[in-house]
Order: C-alpha cells, then sequence, then structure tokens
C-alpha cells in the first residue's frame, strides 16, 4: 500500500454499524486499509430484523471469520411452503443445492451475528471504531470527504478518501449527499412476532400463507425461536396492536397454548418500502445496504443485497486506496449492485402481492394459477428450486465476458457469476474449501495442464496468487490442489490445454481465457485496474461527470 503525507488522512470512513457497515468496515480493513467506522449506538444491535441468510453470505462470513459461529447457532438448509385458501399447500420450495460450499438458504439471528462482527470490529488492529458516534455533516471535493462526526459534546472531523453510507433506510449520508430514492411504499402494514421458548418442533420451512382472511408468515429458527408476521387491517390500530392483551390474542391458542412476558422477544408493526437510490455513487461517497434499497421481506433479501453490496463494493475502494483503481472499476459498483438490487425489489414485491391477496375471487383465482403453473415441469421447477431469486450476473461490469473476442469457455464457470468453491485437497493432505487456498484478493486458477502457463507480469502487479487445481486423485503440490470430487475440473480432459480463471476478491469470475487470449483479457482489465496507472500516495479524482459535492 502506498504511504499517506498526512497520518490524519483516512481512506476510507464507514458510516453505520450495523451488519453492512461493519462487514464492509472490516473487509477494508482486513486487506490493510485504514478504516474508520461511526456507529451512533454504543453495543451491538440486539433486534432479530433480518432472519435470512444465503450461501454468498455466508461465504462473506466465512471469509471474515465468523460464519462457522453463526451457523452453529442457525437452521440450515431450509425452504418455503406458500399455502393458500383453507391453509392448503399450494408449493413447496427449496433452493437448488448451493455451488458456494455452503446452506442455499439459512435461518439465522441478527443479534448473534452483529455480536460476532462487532467484536470482530472492536479489536481490528486496522479498524478505528467510533461508537457513541453521529454524523452531522458530509462534505467532499477533489481532494477528499470530510464528515463532521459528534459523540456526546464534541464535534470533530475526520478526513479520508471515500465514504461508505451504509447507515440504514434513512441515511443520513444519503440525504446529506443529495440522493434521492425512487419507488414506493406498500399499504398493507405488518406485525412481526418474535418468540422465544417454541415447544413445538418445526420443520425446517418458512411458511408464507395467503389464507384470504388475515395473511400471515411464519419463520422458525434455533433453540426455540419462532417469528410470525401477521398482515393489519385498515382499521386496526399499531398501539394497540402491539400490547400484550392483543399479541396474545393472535397467538393463543392458534398457535401454541400459553404465552407469558419472557416468551415475547419482541412485537413491532412496519411498513414496507419497495425503493432504491437513483444512484449508488456521488463523486467519493458511495451507499450500501438499506441506505441504497428497501425492499419488503417476503424474499428475504434485504440483509443479502446489503452484504452483497459491501462484498462488491470494498475490494475496489481497496484498489482505489492503491492507485490502481480506474473510474470505471468504481462505477462498476453501481452498474453491478444496483441492477441487482432493483431486481430483489421487484422479485420481493411479488411475491409480497401474491401472499397480501385478501379478496374472496382473487385469493381463488390466485390459488387456481399457482396449481395450474405447477402442472408445467419447466414452470414447476422454476417456482419448486427458486429460480425466481437470481443470482447476480456481473458480466457487463468489471469482467471480460467470454464472446468478447477470445471465445475460450469452460463448461463449469461463468464469466460474471461467482465462483463455485468445491473441496480441494492440498500437499499436507488436508481437506478445505477452495477459498481457503485463494487468499484477499485476485486469485488466478489454472485448470489442466502444467502449472504457472499464464506468463503476462500484470498478474503479479495485481498481486494475484496463482493456484493449480487437479482432478480427483492427482497429487497435490506446492500452488496445485486435486478436488475431491470434480467440479471445476469436471469437463477438463487430462490432456487438454490449460484454461485460466481469473477470480476476483469478491469471488466472482472476472475472465476465462487460454494462452492465446491472454494478452487480450489482461488489456481488457487494465481498464478497470492498473495499478501501474498511479504512483502518487493519492487515488484518481472523481470524474467531471459525477455528481457535485453538497454541503451540509
Amino acid at each position: 500500500m502506498t504511504g499517506r503525507r498526512d497520518a490524519a488522512i483516512r481512506d476510507v470512513v464507514v458510516v453505520g454499524g450495523g451488519p453492512t457497515g461493519l462487514i464492509a468496515a472490516l473487509l477494508l480493513a482486513d486487506t490493510g486499509v485504514r478504516t474508520t467506522l461511526v456507529e451512533k449506538e454504543t453495543g451491538p444491535g440486539d433486534l432479530p430484523r433480518a432472519i435470512s441468510l444465503q450461501d454468498e453470505s455466508l461465504r462473506t462470513l466465512e471469509q471474515l471469520g465468523v460464519a462457522d459461529a453463526l451457523k452453529a447457532e442457525s437452521l440450515l438448509d431450509t425452504g418455503s411452503r406458500y399455502f393458500g385458501l383453507g391453509d392448503r399447500l399450494l408449493l413447496e420450495a427449496k433452493p437448488v443445492a448451493s455451488r458456494l460450499g455452503h446452506p442455499a438458504k439459512t435461518q439465522f439471528d441478527q443479534p448473534l451475528l452483529e455480536r460476532l462482527l462487532w467484536e470482530r470490529a472492536v479489536t481490528h488492529e486496522r479498524l478505528e471504531f467510533l461508537r457513541g458516534a453521529e454524523a452531522t455533516a458530509v462534505t467532499q471535493d477533489a481532494d477528499g470527504v470530510r464528515v463532521s462526526v459528534t459523540t456526546g459534546n464534541r464535534t470533530r472531523t475526520l478526513t479520508s478518501d471515500w465514504l461508505i453510507g451504509a447507515d440504514g433506510g434513512r441515511s443520513f449520508v444519503r440525504r446529506a449527499t443529495g440522493i434521492d430514492m425512487a419507488g414506493t411504499t406498500q399499504p398493507q402494514r405488518w406485525i412481526v412476532v418474535d418468540l422465544l421458548n417454541e415447544p413445538t418442533a418445526r420443520e425446517p420451512f418458512a411458511e408464507f400463507h395467503g389464507n384470504g382472511i388475515r395473511p400471515y408468515v411464519l419463520v422458525p429458527g434455533m433453540r426455540g425461536r419462532l417469528r410470525i408476521e401477521f398482515m393489519l387491517f385498515d382499521h386496526e390500530d399499531p398501539e394497540d396492536m402491539t400490547t400484550p392483551e392483543r399479541i396474545r390474542k393472535l397467538i393463543v391458542p392458534r398457535f401454541r397454548n400459553t404465552l407469558t412476558p419472557d416468551d415475547v422477544r419482541r412485537a413491532v408493526v412496519y411498513v414496507a418500502h419497495q425503493r432504491i437510490a437513483r444512484t449508488y455513487r456521488a463523486g467519493r461517497v458511495f451507499l450500501a445496504g438499506d441506505a441504497a434499497h428497501l425492499m419488503p421481506p417476503f424474499a428475504g433479501q434485504g440483509l443479502n443485497a446489503g452484504i452483497r453490496d459491501a462484498a462488491n463494493l470494498t475490494w475496489k475502494l481497496a484498489e482505489a486506496v492503491t492507485g490502481g483503481a480506474g473510474e470505471r472499476l468504481l462505477d462498476s459498483y453501481e452498474k453491478e449492485r444496483r441492477t441487482h438490487g432493483a431486481a430483489m425489489v421487484t422479485v420481493s414485491r411479488r411475491i409480497g402481492t401474491v401472499v397480501m391477496a385478501s379478496h374472496p375471487v382473487l385469493t381463488r383465482v390466485r390459488d387456481a394459477i399457482v396449481r395450474g403453473l405447477g402442472l408445467i415441469p419447466r414452470v414447476h421447477d422454476h417456482l419448486a428450486h427458486m429460480r425466481f431469486i437470481a443470482p447476480p450476473d456481473y458480466s457487463a461490469g468489471a469482467a471480460v465476458p467470454a464472446a468478447d473476442g477470445h471465445g475460450t469457455t469452460l463448461d463449469t464457470v461463468s464469466v460474471g457469476r461467482a465462483l463455485s468453491q468445491p473441496a480441494v485437497r492440498d500437499a499436507t493432505g488436508a481437506e478445505r474449501g477452495l477459498d481457503a487456498h485463494l487468499g484477499p484478493g485476485w486469485a488466478l486458477l489454472q485448470i489442466g495442464g502444467p502449472p504457472h502457463r499464464a506468463v503476462d507480469t500484470y498478474w503479479d502487479t495485481i498481486g494475484a496468487r496463482r493456484l493449480c487445481i487437479r482432478k480427483p486423485g492427482g497429487e497435490p503440490a506446492d500452488g496445485v490442489v486435486t478436488e475431491t470430487t470434480a467440479v471445476l475440473t469436471r469437463t477438463v480432459h487430462t490432456d487438454a490445454p490449460p484454461v485460466f480463471v481469473a477470480v476476483r476478491p469478491d469471488r466472482y469470475v472476472a475472465a476465462v481465457f487460454d494462452s492465446a487470449s491472454e494478452h487480450h483479457v489482461v488489456e481488457h482489465l487494465r481498464v478497470f485496474i492498473d495499478r501501474a496507472r498511479h504512483t502518487g500516495p493519492h487515488p484518481p479524482t472523481p470524474t467531471p461527470g459525477s455528481p457535485s459535492p453538497t454541503h451540509h
């Protein structure tokens, strides 16, 4: 990392110490970026807001060293069931088996996740964690960003090269930077009741009951945790509906025989928003998590989208800090993440529309349509394997599309998609997931052929870790691992020429190429990242077309 002329200037300031902000700050600090995290609260959150994690989120948490502890307290490999009138089962859905090395869908406890991340942040030597501190002003210019931070009666100004606003749906950073949200708010209100000491053993499925009377959602958790959400009617008062008496009437005896005050972890009424920031970037300021997108809870994508934001943005800012990032790399954050974020907002809204139907005629029509679609094999597969929650495709961002002139492909790897994580065996005989061998930065994988055939010095300048992957039964060695079950090597012949896979720090595939097309790929990637481009201590200034700084 290049040196600093002024030690008081931080590389990145992150505002917001919820899960997204904590993950972003830790990912940056782990790569050596000098990071300051600003959080209003003095301790980790204790409210079970988000409840569902995808495999990709767990992959990021594994990189931070907290996945195993979280999984030990989580309900793994879960699915969803959708019920219609008379609580008749319309559809049972479970994601396709994960190829990322973790359960495809997991029910977890957010307070535990926040505590694990908080404990890492407090002790991280490269992370300045300001607790009980509130951001009160943001200004920026070509030289950096200044954030006024108030702690008690004291206000001071933090100066950094970049700023991440991960401060939630009411984001101060978003408002201070002049970015508005596009979208709507659904008219229906819901009451969410989180229960403890659930006596009934439940199957690992979230249940969506569109019964045409009072739709509700039931989500089981570990160690007697259970969430039940009920849609409220227009005439019902939120304060009245969250009183102990009302909660008891909703729960007893329909869902359990008894309910004590200690059994109710929380009861709160919420209104779901379906909104997305018009831009994720304004000059040196970036938005992530709920500050960038708000979505209904029905697809369980809110926090997962935030974690994807953090993983996508932080490695690009780390490149900006070292001076290797071009403007196209920084702009690719919005191109990659806003597109997928908007798609998840739409999916969440559509699922909610189906669940919340209460008109007698509409609910009957809905049930008939769902049952009819289930008779079509291709549609049934799409629904039953939850393919409507599509993973991101970043091939139009910081990547070299397979059709971009070089034509080399590998059936088991897709440019712009997350790299599979098979189990591999190394020279010591240890068997671990592939990620353990990739390191925190770029990786250059070779599949087939003798090791180290990619010769361009570009890979060394970006610090790419080289790794050769062989078929099961091969001989591991230094820099060579063998798959325990053929995944990436499944379609590769033993005597075939080598194929190379460039893997970004966020585990997405940037390029697939052979020796003949290596130069083409390198020249394409140089547009996004070229550490030889800048030699000074400061990153490139925002492009003239970036939104102008807003002063507050």
